[in-house]
């Protein structure tokens, strides 16, 4: 059956208001879809308790760090509790309680902080609204008290006495703060302002975020597993790679030589972790033939196929749609819990993984469009699970391998089910656009705005040409795909690594302003010694040059001991043996054995930046509204007895209104992240690229560490997100904005930018209007913008969604990159989401 006929039996007519789109989801998946959404947010320790356990007992034992790993991924599966789901036909869980997390203990990062630190409040959860107001990252503090309340009393303890014990001096998070300390790096502790201690003492308690110009976390993740792998070979298919390539190697490398031991290691340990992949799944089998045996006649024949199903995927290669299916989703929940939740995983170009299943059942008749379409809603209504841990996009779209139209039946079939289902929670739609991608195609994902968000478009052309600059081989570059908010990588075969560490751009031009030294650490100094006379423009872009040489310079040592840390302590076999060049040159990913290598550097507030520059050349230099040393005086005392000079600087010309005056600023400071970052190469043996992105509230978590800024910014205030404008600054409407996205795209931030609008959704109610919205981005992308998504919201909707979040348990919007329930967001981060500029098309 041709595209043209599945849209015309499947996806057409479905897309006018909510409750006719609804009237298209079977009971099944309406049943299943409310039974997530209305899941408590639980605290997991079964996979912590089994980590712990594992490596306190091997301590001593002389085994290497890949098979340590695989032993304690071996133990966690074969006895954390599993479940199925009365609604389930694809199985598999990531933790034993629905709404669990599997918390990754070994590296500590912010995700396990935040979710661990309610527990304080167990016994009395109302406190969390008095000691978390705000929320912490993306959760509200509604969701912080169901945490508070997921443990029982003997979980309490095991998580007190035996957990974080072990793990306080041993985590990632404890290693790369006491290396810093050994070389100096460790930043100095920071004096929070009088006005908002209190309120937000939660953000100052991860040492690694204390230096101010940079943050590094402990965390890597944000990488494509090798999905096509495991449909082609099938984990006891990787197994027996791993074994032929350990024979080889015996002939040809001493056994006593470090190489070998090191390779024999990783391999061995990626047999332990696959092996223990199939025990996984049979322990699925086991409990679908039990539940079937006290189900009735239905469920029976369902539970009796799904036991058949997992007893062969994924141990060996699918040869059905729904088998494909199971072993993709099964893929992606083993890879979560050896890697921990919040390092953050993609399962890739599904609807090419699944294409050919597909076609191969509908032609021979084994499955209609309407049932794949039915299991294609249920698997996003799985991934959408994930509430906390990471995006969760879904690439569909774009060109083949051999730049050919890849659009097919499943592209379309997946957009039908994220638009029948109303959005899923964090599972996004990652679109990818090139020239030859129908218009029909284009016009079917852009309709998805009527009803939800959670669809983002990719500019193939842009990304494509990005990812050869990097090295990648066009065919490679070609089969790229969308992992964490918005970042491009390769599919399955490199170590993506798009997040992890940052730099403060906006307090690294306070830093360039007075000379290295920031306000919120009482003026010490911290960056470069730069000059603080400047005598011309070109003086103050001298300066933030330096500034910007330096904090790259601190960001990239900083992240290479991290890097260091987690390969020598804790690799993951499991998913490097999906990845190509692991199992071929006998590395974990952690130590570069991936195909392709690089690191990231990434940054936010390139329109507070822009903004800051433009007025100060503006009012200062260009204008003599007023001069340098009443800017800097100004800026210090947040503008107290000086907004006269606020308001100058407020006139200046504004990043997003197609103004090169201050777009060309915002190119430059782009082009000057990214010459820094590659010139300097990370641990796995490649480059660093850039972004351009925010995550989690980071924009406003970020503010509360800067002082005022050029741009008539008051201290402590959100910094712009993305490449966004800033908030109330655009004036002159969103082809304007798009048109300056697109010169600050051309930089080679190729580790992605985030450009996140909200939309009017009366532009694309109208037939001519949704023509016209979708002429609008294929004319950004023709500029050369890398993607763009839209909240299609309008304010009064949100703001009644603040107020009544009963009513509107899946309303869907985009934060940064990613997708969230707009009702489990942090009331701070709900405000600056209305706060946003609502553009029509």
């Amino acid at each position: 059956m041709g595209t043209e006929k599945v849209v015309e039996t499947v996806c057409r007519g479905t897309v006018v208001k909510g409750e006719e789109v609804e009237a298209g989801v079977p009971e099944r998946i309406r049943k299943y879809k409310e039974k997530v959404l209305n899941t408590p947010l639980q605290t997991d320790i079964e996979r912590m308790l089994w980590y712990t356990r594992v490596y306190k007992a091997t301590e001593s034992q002389p085994i290497g760090p890949c098979m340590r790993a695989a032993m304690a991924f071996r133990e966690t599966l074969r006895n954390m509790s599993i479940r199925i789901e009365d609604e389930e036909l694809i199985v598999g869980c990531w933790a034993g309680k629905r709404g669990g997390i599997p918390l990754g203990v070994e590296v500590f990062g912010p995700a396990s902080r935040e979710i661990l630190m309610p527990l304080l409040f167990r016994n009395n959860p109302e406190k969390i609204k008095e000691a978390f107001q705000d929320g912490i990252g993306s959760l509200s503090a509604e969701r912080l008290m169901e945490l508070a309340k997921s443990l029982s009393d003997e979980e309490f303890r095991l998580l007190t006495t035996e957990i974080i014990p072990y793990w306080r001096e041993r985590s990632v998070s404890a290693l790369i703060t006491r290396k810093f300390a050994e070389e100096g790096l460790l930043g100095e502790p920071i004096k929070i302002p009088d006005e908002f201690v209190e309120k937000y003492k939660f953000i100052w308690s991860a040492p690694y975020d204390m230096d101010c110009l940079v943050a590094v976390t402990p965390m890597q993740g944000h990488i494509t597993i090798g999905t096509k792998k495991v449909l082609d070979l099938g984990f006891r298919g990787i197994a027996r790679q791993a074994q032929e390539r350990l024979e080889e190697l015996r002939k040809s490398l001493p056994e006593d030589s470090e190489e070998f031991k090191k390779a024999k290691d990783f391999l061995e340990a990626v047999i332990v972790s696959a092996e223990a992949v199939c025990e996984f799944a049979e322990r699925f089998a086991v409990l679908a033939e039990d539940l079937a045996s006290k189900a009735g006649d239905e469920r029976r024949r369902e539970l009796l196929e799904v036991a058949k199903r997992i007893r062969r995927v994924p141990a060996e290669p699918p040869s059905t749609f729904v088998e494909a299916l199971q072993a993709i989703w099964f893929t992606q929940v083993v890879m979560a819990i050896a890697y921990g939740g919040e390092m953050i995983i993609a399962p890739g170009r599904v609807d090419q993984y699944l294409y050919p299943y597909y076609k191969q059942d509908v032609e021979s008749g084994r499955i209609t469009p309407e049932k794949a379409l039915e299991l294609l809603m249920e698997y996003l209504i799985k991934v959408a699970q994930d509430i906390y841990f990471g995006p969760n996009n879904i690439t569909i779209g774009g060109v083949d391998r051999n730049g050919n139209c890849a659009v097919n039946d499943v592209s379309y079939l997946f957009i039908e089910a994220l638009k029948r289902l109303r959005g899923c929670g964090r599972t996004g739609l990652a679109v990818r656009v090139a020239p030859n991608t129908p218009r029909d195609f284009l016009l079917k994902a852009a309709e998805v705005y009527r009803v939800t968000g959670g669809v983002a478009f990719h500019n193939d052309t842009t990304i494509i040409r990005g990812l050869v600059a990097d090295g990648y081989l066009i065919e490679d570059a070609r089969d790229y795909s969308i992992v964490g908010c918005v970042e491009p990588t390769g599919s399955g075969n490199n170590n993506g690594y798009t997040s992890g560490q940052c730099i403060r751009l906006p307090s690294v031009l306070e830093a360039a302003l007075n000379g290295g030294r920031l306000h919120i650490l009482g003026w010490k100094q911290v960056g470069a010694e730069t000059p603080t006379n400047f005598e011309r423009f070109e003086d103050v872009l001298k300066a933030f040059e330096k500034q910007i040489e330096y904090a790259v310079d601190l960001c990239v040592r900083k992240s290479y001991i991290k890097d260091m840390i987690i390969a020598e302590n804790y690799p993951v076999p499991i998913l490097s043996a999906t990845i190509e060049g692991c199992i071929e040159s006998a590395k974990d990913f952690t130590s570069g054995g991936a195909k392709y290598n690089h690191s990231n550097v990434s940054a936010q507030g390139i329109a507070t930046i822009a903004n800051s520059l433009a007025a100060i050349k503006w009012a200062v230099f260009d204008k003599k509204l007023i001069t340098m040393q009443e800017l800097l005086s100004a800026l210090r005392s947040n503008f107290k007895d000086s907004e006269e000079v606020r308001q100058i600087l407020l006139k200046a010309p504004k990043y997003g209104n197609d103004d090169p005056y201050v777009d060309e600023l915002a190119l430059w400071a782009a082009k000057v992240l990214d010459r820094e970052a590659r010139k300097r190469m990370c641990w796995m043996g490649g480059p660093h690229r850039t972004c351009l992105i925010s995550v989690s509230g980071t924009q406003i978590l970020e503010g509360k560490l800067i002082g005022a800024t050029p741009d008539g910014r008051l201290a402590y205030n959100p910094v712009a997100i993305g490449i966004n404008p800033v908030d109330g600054t655009a004036k002159n409407g969103l082809t304007a904005v798009l048109k300056s996205a697109a010169v600050v795209s051309k930089a080679n931030q190729s580790d992605g930018t985030s450009l996140t609008l909200n939309l009017n959704p009366a532009t694309i109610k109208s037939s001519e209007g949704l023509e016209k919205f979708a002429s609008l981005i294929e004319a950004a992308f023709e500029l050369g913008c890398r993607m763009v998504q839209f909240n299609p919201l309008s304010k009064e909707t949100l703001l009644d969604a603040q107020k009544h979040p009963e009513k509107y348990p899946d309303l869907v919007v985009k934060v940064s990159g990613y997708s969230f329930r707009f009702v489990d967001l942090p009331k701070v981060l709900q405000d600056e989401i209305i706060a946003r500029f609502e553009y029509e098309a």
